[in-house]
């Protein structure tokens, strides 16, 4: 049994359903591989579990494989006593090994177990083919898991057809401009310190400026009233046109993903959502990318 960490919002998700696919690609006598599901049993954050909803994808979910009653016992343990699958495993006579690529699964997955720790981001094809019962515990976030089998993954993370009037006219306009998407992430990117300064911000824009002089700025963001009074500050008035995509939030969220996928050129930061979408973006020019993952 191969079993890999599933948590977070849709960009981690997708990540993780990458690099479980991958395996279960490319390792088909190596199985069965499934994705963990049990953190949307017991914690409430972003939109819960969306690999179905947005993508129609059926992986193999942990909660389908067990019977009922053996997955009710599960999330009993794992909100009593903060157990861990992989650990609720092996106290129930499973050999089980852990490869963990964050440390943190010190919070999400405690193992008193075995655990291998590889180095985070790296492209290491190699761990899923081992033998064994193993859990792993990553995000798995390089290009190299998603372009080894690209075209099928381009199929699988197909977005559903734009159906919504006001993301239809945004839709347009990308596909009829120099359109350039920007993802300003705030949120718990502030709480955390990951979010781009202004002067980031400023120096990205003038430099895709240099590749796109005639480009409409795409604004995309968890927090657009904020973008909007510090516009100035930010320099997102720099472009020809500026435009602020709004009305997707909550369950239609995955549509400003959809709407960056489309656009001509890419201003990449360091969000895992941004960078998903320049990967499923077929039509990409130009991006200026502000972190060292390759597109």
């Amino acid at each position: 049994m191969k079993i890999q960490f599933l948590n977070g919002g849709l960009a981690n998700q997708v990540f993780q359903y990458i690099f479980y696919r991958f395996a279960e690609l490319r390792n088909p006598d190596k199985g069965p591989w499934f994705l963990d599901d049990s953190f949307f049993f017991v914690h409430d954050v972003h939109n819960g579990y969306e690999l179905e909803k947005v993508f129609g994808l059926k992986p193999n979910l942990l909660s389908k494989y067990f019977e009922p009653d053996v997955w009710d016992y599960i999330i009993a343990q794992k909100k009593e006593s903060n157990k861990s699958v992989p650990q609720i495993l092996v106290e129930n006579g499973i050999d089980m090994i852990m490869i963990a690529e964050t440390d943190n699964y010190t919070q999400w997955n405690p193992f008193s177990g075995q655990i291998e720790s590889i180095r985070t981001n790296e492209f290491t094809p190699e761990i899923t083919g081992l033998p064994g019962d193993i859990y792993y515990h990553g995000y798995w976030i390089n290009k190299y898991w998603f372009d080894t089998y690209k075209e099928t993954f381009l199929k699988e993370l197909s977005f559903p057809e734009i159906e919504e009037k006001h993301n239809i006219e945004y839709a347009d306009i990308i596909r009829s401009t120099d359109s350039v998407s920007l993802h300003i992430r705030r949120g718990d990117f502030v709480e955390a310190g990951w979010e781009l300064s202004p002067e980031e911000i400023n120096e990205l824009i003038e430099t895709m400026k240099k590749e796109v002089p005639d480009m409409t700025l795409f604004v995309f963001s968890d927090d657009i009233k904020w973008c909007k009074e510090n516009e100035n500050v930010l320099g997102l008035k720099r472009a020809k046109e500026t435009v602020y995509v709004e009305g997707n939030s909550k369950d239609n969220s995955f549509r400003d993903m959809q709407l960056m996928s489309m656009c001509r050129n890419m201003i990449i930061g360091p969000s895992s959502f941004n960078y998903l979408a320049a990967l499923l973006n077929c039509r990409l020019e130009h991006a200026v990318n502000i972190t060292k993952r390759e597109i």
